[in-house]
């Protein structure tokens, strides 16, 4: 039986990520500088603002996460399946590295499984890949002009630095504020200890990302992010 909680998260989650989509397709400006999977891939980490409410993480994680794995998979460039590699989505996951999209719903499974009971931890792993590697490719691709190593640029490293931080604290003040209100337990994490772990991890992040090939930046980032705030003891 679904709860109620796992009834709004459901329709919370695929709602918005139609909306996404449309959006997507359909915004002028976004066509135009074809950054259509760049805006998916930031905007959909806005997902961990909604999916507190879940009261289940067989519902959160394969029924709100996992069916879009096959369905990307699908849309892949190297799809047999020729009118899902041609539509909108395919058009997409073609702009990045062929299966970036499809870990990216990997990522998102295996967090909302793994780490339903930690929450925090699981949304600021997928901020930091959503926001933190998305920005930096996409400022790094547009500005960069100093390259570090390989294809990677200055200032695309510091925008995954900056964009992580700021992400990142902004996920643990509103969990903070979800457990104050009652919503939802998480453990407490003072202001000045929340503000140096999202420093730290974005340091982190801004290493993982620079050395990590491309093509699995949307599995490693997470991971890495999630085992750091476990071992740390974060949330």
């Amino acid at each position: 039986m679904f709860t109620e909680g796992d009834l709004v998260g459901l329709a919370g989650v695929y709602i918005y990520v139609g909306v996404v989509i449309l959006l997507a397709a359909k915004w002028r400006a976004i066509r135009n500088a074809k950054m259509h999977r760049k805006f998916i891939h930031m905007m959909v980490g806005n997902i961990v603002f909604i999916w507190w409410v879940f009261d289940s993480s067989y519902v959160m994680a394969f029924l709100a996460a996992a069916p879009f794995i096959p369905l990307l998979l699908l849309a892949s460039p190297h799809s047999s399946i020729k009118r899902l590699k041609q539509s909108f989505i395919g058009t997409a996951t073609g702009e990045g590295h062929d299966y970036g999209l499809v870990y990216y719903a990997i990522s998102w499974t295996l967090l909302a499984f793994l780490l339903f009971d930690h929450r925090m931890i699981a949304s600021i792993a997928i901020v930091a890949m959503a926001y933190g590697d998305g920005m930096g490719g996409l400022i790094g691709k547009r500005f960069g002009k100093h390259r570090i190593l390989g294809n990677k640029t200055l200032e695309g490293t510091l925008a995954v630095f900056l964009e992580t931080t700021v992400g990142s604290l902004a996920v643990i003040l509103f969990y903070q504020n979800l457990s104050a209100m009652g919503l939802l337990f998480t453990p407490e994490v003072l202001l000045g200890t929340a503000l140096l772990m999202s420093l730290v991890l974005g340091c982190i992040v801004a290493v993982v990302e620079l050395i990590t090939p491309g093509a699995i930046d949307n599995l490693v980032i997470p991971m890495c992010v999630a085992g750091v705030l476990l071992l740390v003891g974060m949330g």
